[in-house]
């Protein structure tokens, strides 16, 4: 990046794609709080992991930072 060059703009995030993401998260969590050998539990994680590699990185990590920021 030279001296004149501008910034690179950051990738846009899709707030109905994190509001899921964050959803699906906390459903994780609280169904491992309850029984962690449970099929809500399984089911939970499954739905979760697909969102979430479905979703854009952008998304991901604005996601993760608010499951982090929230105590998940």
């Amino acid at each position: 990046m030279g001296l004149f060059s501008k910034k690179p703009t950051p990738a846009p995030i899709n707030r109905d794609a994190v509001r899921t993401l964050l959803k699906l998260g906390m459903a994780e969590t609280d169904a491992a709080d309850r029984d962690i050998d449970s099929r809500v539990f399984r089911d939970a994680k499954t739905k979760f992991e697909r969102a979430f590699r479905s979703a854009a990185p952008a998304d991901q990590a604005a996601a993760y930072d608010a499951l982090r920021r929230h105590g998940y």
